[in-house]
Parts: structure tokens; C-alpha cells; sequence
């Protein structure tokens, strides 16, 4: 006999819309910070000086959204939670909701997009130079920083370049982790005052130093590490060819250039993060896309660089490594 079809698929993708939203009033409420410990709603309610009522609600959603443990009358964080959804710590990924959220309104005009193939936000160069999406960068890329830290071995390399760097957060990974390693960021001036921000926070100034400008047009310094950190996505192939050109005749023999992206399928039908990633570039920017590990490396075969090689960082980053030989 047939599976029988039901609305089930169709309402789990209607009602993810009401889990974000969910998601974003609690980190807004500062929930997660009340039930680091056990807390019963009367006293996250008290904490909030709102009734109790809406916050067991929310406490309840926040369980069946596998966030929260219910233990009797007392609501606690879950792991992913505690690690995640708690200010302050280095893997916060609050920022990165709150930017998710943000940006909500202009996939209402998604069709208009993808009628007229052209962006309906705003200015890129305007939203990458609001703090808040800078702080959000930072919370995407700590994962994965921390993990290509791990995968590779950069003991031998003296001098990463860090090309459209956010808050420089790899920089500051790699920096802090490889003592010998030097890194040059290059940004633009309203996102640099954010990376100085972080580098004092979290890295070592005297390891790290800020470029202020627009990647394509600044001289890049030798270096024999090249770090793309999810910035080809924002760019038109032949953009991505040109920065890599760039790369390769400033880069030192036996150097490395590592891009880290949302990859596709190569049928281009998932992951399912990254095909949704595609419209939303669509929606942002008339250049922008997300590629296969196929394209990138027809590209960095096409200039010169060999021995390519990918490997998953970790959620839906990966990264993709070729050397000049």
C-alpha cells in the first residue's frame, strides 16, 4: 500500500518560520542567561517582571524545540544551548540569530527577486559596515576557525593574509594558536574598528595587523597563507578569479590559499543551508552565489594552483585548500 501523503511536511516548513521567532524572543529576553541553572517560570518570570503565564509558554516551546530540559517544575539549558545562546563566551551565536532576523523582512520580497533577478536590500557595502553584522560574522566563524586550527599544521608558515577579514576572526584563531604566525587583515574602515575591538578582546595586537581598504584594490603584502573567509559567495566568478589571481602572484612558493564557503552539491540541489544560501545572495547582491567544490577548483587549477583538496570544517562550513608550487 501507498504512503499515505499528509500536510505534515508542508506545516513542519510553515511553523519553522514561528520556531526562529521563537528562538529570537528568548536570546532578545536574555532567557537562556536565567536558566543556566534550574529555574522554575515563576522565577524566570520574576527575573523578567512580566507574568508568568507567556514565559511558561515560551519555556515549553523552547523544550519542544529541544533547546531546554523540563526537570519537574524547573526549565535548564540544554547542551547546545549553554554553548551557543549564552553571552560572552567565545562560541556565542546569539549575534548571528539576531542578524538572521534582521534581515527577515526582505524575504518577504523573494519573488521579486528572483521575478526580476536583481537585489531588494540594501547597500552591501552599507550592511557590512553595521556593527551588529560584523559581531554576527564573528559568532558564524568561530566554529570553524577553531576547527581549521585543528585540521591543518601551520607551524611552518610565518604571514597570513586575511582578505575581507569581518572581525578577524581567523586571524586571531590561527594567530593564538601558531606563536611564529603573523596576520595581515584588509577591510574596510568601518569594519576595522570592530576587528580592533575583538583583537584587543581576544587576540594579540602585536600579531595582527589592520589594513583599512577595499580588497580588490589594495596592494596585498607577500604572505604564504591566503584565507578567503566566506567571501566568495558575495562575489561574481570572474571577481573571485581576479582576487585569486591577485593572490597567487603576491603569494610564496609553497604558500597555501584556503577559501572557506557554504558549498553546493554538485547537482546544486543541497545542502539545504546552502540552497536556501543562493537565494538569499539573490535577494542581497546581483553578483553573488553559492558554488561547487568543482567550480572553485576548475578556477584555482585555471591559475596555477595545485594540489586541491577540500574538507568539512564543521555545520555548514567547508574548505577548500590549494598550494603554489
Amino acid at each position: 500500500m501507498d504512503k499515505e501523503i499528509t500536510q505534515k511536511p508542508l506545516a513542519k516548513l510553515t511553523t519553522n518560520m514561528w520556531a526562529f521567532r521563537t528562538l529570537v524572543a528568548s536570546i532578545k529576553l536574555d532567557v537562556f542567561e536565567y536558566i543556566k541553572e534550574d529555574s522554575t517560570a515563576e522565577e524566570v518570570a520574576k527575573k523578567l517582571n512580566i507574568n508568568v503565564n507567556p514565559v511558561e509558554r515560551l519555556l515549553n516551546a523552547l523544550v519542544a524545540m529541544d533547546l531546554v530540559e523540563k526537570r519537574g517544575r524547573s526549565y535548564v539549558n540544554l547542551p547546545i544551548s549553554n554553548k551557543f545562546l549564552i553571552k560572552n563566551l567565545p562560541s556565542y551565536y546569539g549575534d548571528f540569530i539576531l542578524m538572521a532576523e534582521d534581515s527577515d523582512d526582505s524575504w518577504k520580497e523573494l519573488d521579486k527577486s528572483i521575478v526580476s533577478s536583481e537585489a531588494t536590500t540594501d547597500d552591501q557595502n552599507e550592511r557590512l559596515a553595521k556593527p551588529f553584522f560584523t559581531r554576527a560574522m564573528h559568532n558564524n566563524a568561530q566554529d570553524p576557525a577553531r576547527k581549521l586550527s585543528k585540521s591543518f599544521d601551520f607551524s611552518e608558515k610565518k604571514h597570513l593574509l586575511d582578505i575581507g577579514a569581518g572581525a578577524g576572526t581567523f586571524s586571531i584563531v590561527l594567530t593564538n594558536e601558531y606563536p611564529d604566525l603573523r596576520a595581515t587583515t584588509i577591510e574596510q574602515k568601518n569594519v576595522c574598528k570592530i576587528i580592533d575591538e575583538y583583537i584587543k578582546k581576544e587576540g594579540d595586537a602585536e600579531k595582527i595587523k589592520v589594513v583599512v581598504g577595499d580588497f580588490f584594490e589594495v596592494d596585498f603584502p607577500k604572505h604564504d597563507i591566503a584565507l578567503f573567509g566566506q567571501i566568495f559567495h558575495s562575489n561574481s566568478v570572474e571577481e573571485n578569479k581576479k582576487l585569486l589571481r591577485k593572490v597567487y602572484n603576491n603569494i610564496e612558493n609553497n604558500g597555501m590559499v584556503i577559501i572557506t564557503e557554504f558549498l553546493m552539491n554538485e547537482e546544486k540541489t543541497g545542502p539545504l543551508f546552502s540552497a536556501l544560501f543562493s537565494l538569499n545572495m539573490l535577494k542581497q547582491n546581483e553578483n553573488g552565489d553559492t558554488y561547487t567544490f568543482s567550480q572553485i577548483k576548475e578556477w584555482l587549477v585555471e591559475i596555477g594552483f595545485k594540489d586541491i583538496q577540500m574538507e568539512h570544517l564543521t555545520g555548514p562550513h567547508t574548505t577548500i585548500i590549494g598550494y603554489k608550487k
